[in-house]
């Protein structure tokens, strides 16, 4: 196995990633200083990364043979949220003891990497997280309630009940995801969340949730916005991500037809975050 390697500007980010869209074998990551990038195309022949470099300059290098299901076992430098949440993919019982008494005040929350989506690293779900630790501080005292639109690995049900959510529902169309966020559930003691299994574009409010967050791809949250109104309860607030940058203004204008605003929007790179309410 060979890589061909580049750095790059942080501002051609966009053109890398349609260069090499579709491409499994591509792997963009942002560098330290946030000014930079490096890309980087796993080859099975020195021919294929010679090519590359021949049409984009960069470096090869040979690929030792590595047991990647071991290295993937590895766990992830821990994510701290506000000054209320850790979150940790570390399962080791002595690891995650000593992870927990020095981690202060904060709730220590464990998303072992698992095949669903949400284990704190990505952009979007750690947004999510960052508006989801904001609103419970300015519900401290309240009884409030949460509701997680394509919760994956449960990630952020828990993070809502860890920090004081009286009644927390998730659901996700993918039974694997159902599976993964249950065992998370219990792994993380987080009695006060239910996960079923239900495809959104079925879902139909039952009940009314002072925050909902939802996690999605752009187009599913434009066709679902007039349910996520009728289901935030009078001064809810609706949490989102998972919008690319070029999807935002449609995404907005479909949120503000049913009667949502958003009062922060963030940009993370090429993603977009936002917290909102019914106007």
């Amino acid at each position: 196995m060979w890589v061909w390697s580049k750095r790059s500007a942080i501002s051609k980010e966009d053109l890398w990633e349609e260069r090499f869209h579709g491409n499994q074998n591509a792997v963009i990551t942002r560098l330290g200083s946030g000014k930079f990038l490096r890309v980087d195309l796993y080859c099975e022949r020195e021919s294929d990364a010679l090519e590359l470099v021949e049409q984009f300059g960069g470096i090869i290098r040979h690929l030792k043979e590595v047991d990647w299901v071991s290295e993937s076992a590895k766990p992830l430098p821990p994510l701290k949220i506000r000054d209320c949440l850790l979150v940790t993919s570390e399962t080791n019982a002595v690891r995650l003891g000593e992870l927990k008494e020095n981690s202060g005040d904060r709730a220590v929350v464990i998303i072992p990497a698992e095949m669903a989506f949400g284990t704190g690293d990505h952009a979007t779900t750690s947004s999510c997280l960052r508006f989801l630790a904001d609103e419970a501080g300015r519900r401290q005292g309240e009884c409030w309630s949460m509701l997680d639109l394509g919760c994956g690995t449960g990630v952020l049900a828990i993070a809502a009940s860890l920090l004081g959510a009286a009644g927390c529902e998730a659901m996700d169309f993918d039974p694997n995801a159902v599976s993964v966020a249950r065992r998370n559930v219990e792994r993380n003691n987080a009695s006060g969340v239910v996960v079923s299994q239900s495809d959104l574009d079925d879902w139909i409010p039952g009940n009314s949730y002072d925050v909902i967050v939802a996690n999605l791809f752009a187009a599913v949250l434009q066709r679902s916005f007039e349910k996520m109104a009728h289901g935030l309860a009078v001064g809810g607030s609706l949490i989102l991500s998972g919008v690319l940058r070029d999807q935002w203004d449609d995404t907005e204008k479909a949120a503000q037809a049913v009667g949502l605003t958003f009062d922060i929007v963030h940009r993370r790179g090429k993603w977009i975050a936002a917290k909102g309410s019914l106007a």
